[in-house]
């Protein structure tokens, strides 16, 4: 079966709109959460899902009243009533800003609301917690209305105070309750933003409690798309209470988190699954379902037969082998979902040879990037050039090398950096000598649903050109906290899938002052043009800038670009209102199934 593509709708051509109107403020006051907002600044890039039905009468949402008419408090005794989600890995926190990983992310998403979030299945920012937000003239400010009676699932109050004492943990670093000296890091910052509060890259300056109601973010420059990071899962607002109560422990499976969201968290059970039940005092329309369990199951294949038995409802990132078989049964639904990711593999520069931009060079020429296509993602998606998608096309520069598969360049690079015979080994900082490593990952995400058969592939492609290397991998909270700690040496296979229609959600998050520690990458110049990029005030420029930067990383090679391709999502056709959003996170409140 092919893929089929529902009609793109680009997210560059929206966001060179947005970017067009930076300045002007985006409103949708209203007490409802299906409120829609009218001159937005956010980009409303749009890949679009296709909803798992049609709508009708019957799954359209209920407003409050009538869906706590229609519900009861859910207690653990309707457990076999629960939703149940095949979730491709275990979350390493549920403290939505001290997380990066989309196997987490996609449950707090559920507890933790946002200020702004996003329209189902678009990139169109939306009211959340917030329902206005107006910049000052040259968009360095930033002011929020926040919704008023909202509550905590604890019982305290949602209001400014809350807010700030939020961002003030993720960006300030020496805030009380951040608990940074205990564990704490909240990686995302320097990735979107620079650089935490007081680092001389960081765009974020301050965010202030004007009154009850009201927060304002200063900034250190123009951010025309605060809107839309903000909207991003990362910036779920927990309470800080909450916090405080459970300081370095708060997001662990002993504690959880507490949030505004439909849903509330009851237990976390380690290496099985967390459960939420619905959160019965939710502001807008109560979920659907009386509560949600997030099960782990990390191999696709037992994901897709656990499925077909009939054991969850809907899960994630299934293998493009299984497609067919999904769509020829009579109880079970492919969910289409047009691709808005980039895998890719790291080399790491602090190692020796990879210091070598010939070496970097000669292992893109030995990849063969259709063979990895055809075999691993059954010829669906598209070889990747550039870490941009197709919806943001336009901001890619238009004379990058490809890096076309050839074995016989590489050959010739190789032996130019003197390596002839190729090479087996790395030199680590220090002067250690160790085999080379290339590392995969132990989970299935939208970008690799079957890590290890595309490391094995890498192996004997780099094989073929002298370089061998070792596989190897590890726990999936532990291979992330080495990757930001910069203790992941030699290849290692990574991924992303865009939070918001950016292209700075791609660039600069991989290639700004981050990577200095993750991988050794660091330009300058290709920093400036990203953050000048991104508060360009105009579109023009900004697709300069973008193509700009691109260039000098086509050249540099820190990571090598791989495919573009769609995750493969599947349920059981019973499922009711399920729409993926492109971000990999959306509410599970409007879903229903009959059990």
């Amino acid at each position: 079966m092919s893929f089929r593509k529902p009609g793109k709708r680009s997210i560059g051509w929206l966001l060179l709109l947005v970017l067009m109107i930076p300045l002007i403020a985006a409103c949708g006051e209203t007490a409802a959460p299906t409120a829609t907002v009218g001159s937005t600044p956010a980009t409303g890039g749009e890949p679009t899902a296709a909803p798992t039905t049609a709508p009708t009468d019957d799954t359209a949402a209920a407003t409050p009243t009538e869906a706590a008419a229609a519900t009861e408090e859910p207690t653990m005794g309707d457990a076999d009533k629960y939703l149940v989600f095949g979730g491709s890995g275990e979350p390493d926190s549920l403290d939505s800003m001290d997380t990066t990983t989309g196997t987490a992310l996609i449950v707090t998403r559920q507890i933790q609301e946002s200020l702004l979030g996003f329209k189902a299945g678009t990139l169109e920012v939306v009211p959340e917690l917030a329902t206005k937000w107006e910049p000052n003239a040259d968009a360095t400010e930033w002011t929020f209305t926040l919704r008023e009676g909202v509550k905590f699932s604890d019982g305290t109050d949602f209001n400014a105070d809350a807010v700030v004492f939020n961002f003030q943990r993720l960006f300030v670093p020496d805030f009380e309750f951040g608990f940074r000296a205990e564990g704490k890091q909240y990686n995302i910052v320097p990735d979107i933003f620079g650089g935490y509060a007081g680092d001389p890259n960081s765009a974020f300056k301050e965010v202030v409690a004007v009154d009850p109601t009201t927060v304002k973010f200063v900034l250190t420059r123009p951010v025309p798309l605060l809107p839309s990071y903000l909207a991003a899962s990362y910036f779920g607002i927990s309470s800080p209470d909450a916090v405080k109560a459970a300081k370095e422990k708060y997001g662990s499976p002993e504690v959880g988190g507490v949030g505004t969201g439909p849903f509330k968290f009851e237990r976390w059970d380690a290496g099985q699954s967390i459960t939420l039940v619905r959160n019965e005092d939710y502001w807008g329309d109560k979920a659907k379902m009386p509560g949600v369990v997030v099960r782990f199951i990390a191999e696709a294949p037992q994901r897709l037969a656990e499925l077909e038995a009939g054991t969850i409802d809907f899960t994630i990132n299934l293998s493009a082998d299984s497609r067919d078989k999904i769509a020829s049964s009579a109880d079970l639904q492919v969910v289409d979902l047009t691709p808005f990711n980039i895998a890719y593999l790291s080399l790491n520069m602090n190692n020796k040879p990879f210091d070598d931009v010939r070496v970097r060079q000669a292992v893109a020429y030995a990849i063969n990037k259709q063979e990895i296509l055809d075999a691993s993602y059954g010829g669906v998606g598209s070889i990747a050039d550039d870490f941009l998608p197709d919806g943001l096309a336009e901001y890619r520069a238009t004379d990058l090398e490809p890096y076309a598969y050839d074995p016989e360049k590489a050959k010739a690079l190789l032996a130019e950096a003197g390596y002839a015979d190729g090479f087996s080994t790395m030199v680590l900082t220090d002067g250690t000598e160790l085999p080379l490593e290339l590392w995969y990952m132990p989970v299935s995400r939208p970008y690799y649903p079957d890590a290890k058969s595309v490391a094995e592939l890498y192996a004997a492609q780099l094989s073929d050109v002298g370089i061998k290397v070792e596989l190897k991998t590890e726990d999936w909270g532990v291979y992330l906290d080495n990757w930001d700690a910069g203790l992941k040496n030699g290849m290692v296979m990574l991924g992303w899938t865009g939070d918001y229609g950016d292209p700075n959600n791609f660039l600069f998050t991989h290639f700004g002052p981050g990577n200095a520690d993750e991988a050794g990458y660091t330009n300058e110049q290709v920093w400036q043009l990203l953050a000048d990029a991104g508060g360009a005030s105009s579109p023009a420029e900004s697709i300069r800038l973008f193509q700009e930067a691109g260039k000098l990383i086509n050249t540099d090679l820190p990571r090598i670009p791989i495919v573009h391709a769609p995750p493969v999502l599947a349920a059981k056709k019973a499922l009711q209102g399920w729409v993926p959003n492109p971000t990999g996170g959306e509410s599970f409140a409007p879903i229903s199934i009959t059990k």
